[in-house]
């Protein structure tokens, strides 16, 4: 009886992650798409990618000028976590996944963290690991989503 619990239980949470991953794709193509208008269309209440902690807009300066970027912290927790990187796996995965259409242009580490980074036609998407102990004083998890001009 205890294994039918256990197999009914495992089956009834099948849909809602795949529902929960879908949602995350949404999320995420919606705002490759907006960043063609440096994002301008979107809300400026709520939340565009589910899963996220909280998110903001910015403006990143580079050598063709200024570029719309929008940042979501998918983790976040006071001091080095060894849970971040197990995150940053997990969403890297999610992240190329749902970017089907994108260039992977590869993982890089850095002091303290990592970024991985792939390019679509209107954006350049980033996903960054910071363990705590380096540029920042928590461990996070950061989506971004920079217009590409």
């Amino acid at each position: 009886m205890r294994r039918h619990l256990l197999v009914l239980t495992l089956l009834a949470s099948l849909p809602i992650e795949a529902q929960a991953d879908r949602a995350f794709c949404e999320g995420l193509q919606g705002l490759v798409n907006a960043a063609q208008s440096r994002f301008d269309w979107l809300p400026t209440t709520g939340r565009n990618i589910p899963g996220s902690i909280r998110e903001r807009r910015g403006v990143e300066e580079n050598s063709s000028g200024p570029h719309g970027v929008y940042y979501a912290v998918m983790y976040s927790h006071n001091g080095p976590s060894a849970e971040a990187q197990q995150h940053f796996t997990r969403l890297q995965r999610e992240v190329g996944a749902c970017l089907t259409e994108a260039s992977f242009l590869g993982v890089n580490p850095g002091g303290g963290g990592s970024q991985a980074r792939w390019q679509t036609q209107y954006a350049i998407v980033g996903l960054r690991v910071a363990d705590g102990g380096g540029e920042v004083p928590e461990s996070l998890v950061e989506l971004s989503i920079a217009s590409r001009w």
